[in-house]
């Protein structure tokens, strides 16, 4: 694939590093890339992009300091995505924080007000590019349903996919190292049914349709949908028994 095949690249006013390293983050937060998955070589990566050496050795370093990617040298060596793990170790704003001391009572009530800030900035600033890609990540949630493990990823990616649209660094960087620490830590820990209730997809169409439309009503009904069924059905609500 070209930089022809790039709009971010071939039309965006960022370095030619950061446009890049935007174009690899968001195959990362819309799960199209999973954690472990090698990208390739640098030299893998100025191929497909068409771009110099110099702006992938600038872009895997701009990855590599926002705990996206570990380039791991010698054979079979390669750029790899990062896992949550990782990601939270690197977050820049947790320095000096220990998640260990962290539990998930914590978890959701930093998150339950975190949230609503979230979608109401991408309530204002999505395109319609942005739906498209939240409407993938819930087609991708649907089809998983009997997956727990790859749904479960399929929901950290919408969330993280939203917290992108958000222009407050701070609150998106806390945000997202906050999912990161869902993945690793809540899901990991917990016992997922065998299949999902289609109630969990259809609380995050709701907040995809709410962002789209705009309108803070429905955007305030379906933040509630989504609290109710994180909170009160332990965020994976099983499938009805035949």
């Amino acid at each position: 694939m070209t930089a022809n095949t790039q709009p971010i690249l071939a039309s965006s006013r960022l370095s030619r590093a950061e446009a890049l390293a935007r174009e690899i983050e968001e195959e990362i937060s819309a799960g199209i890339l999973n954690t472990g998955d090698r990208l390739g070589t640098k030299d893998d990566l100025r191929n497909r992009f068409n771009v110099a050496v110099a702006t992938v050795n600038e872009a895997v370093k701009l990855l590599d300091t926002r705990g996206l990617v570990e380039a791991r040298p010698g054979p079979g060596g390669g750029v790899f995505v990062a896992s949550p793990a990782s990601r939270k170790r690197s977050g820049p704003m947790i320095m000096g924080f220990e998640w260990s001391e962290a539990n998930v009572d914590d978890y959701h009530e930093v998150r339950g007000v975190l949230e609503p800030l979230i979608y109401q900035h991408a309530a204002r600033h999505r395109t319609d590019a942005d739906i498209r890609a939240l409407r993938s990540i819930v087609a991708s949630m649907a089809s998983h349903l009997d997956q727990p493990r790859a749904y479960a990823r399929y929901n950290t990616a919408f969330h993280r996919r939203v917290a992108r649209l958000s222009p407050n660094a701070p609150l998106r960087s806390f945000y997202v190292t906050l999912l990161d620490f869902y993945e690793h830590d809540v899901v990991e820990a917990q016992k997922l049914p065998d299949v999902l209730h289609p109630d969990n997809v259809t609380v995050h169409r709701m907040l995809a349709d709410a962002i789209e439309s705009g309108d803070p009503a429905r955007l305030e009904a379906a933040i509630q949908s989504h609290d109710t069924n994180r909170l009160e059905l332990g965020m994976f609500k099983p499938a009805p028994q035949p």
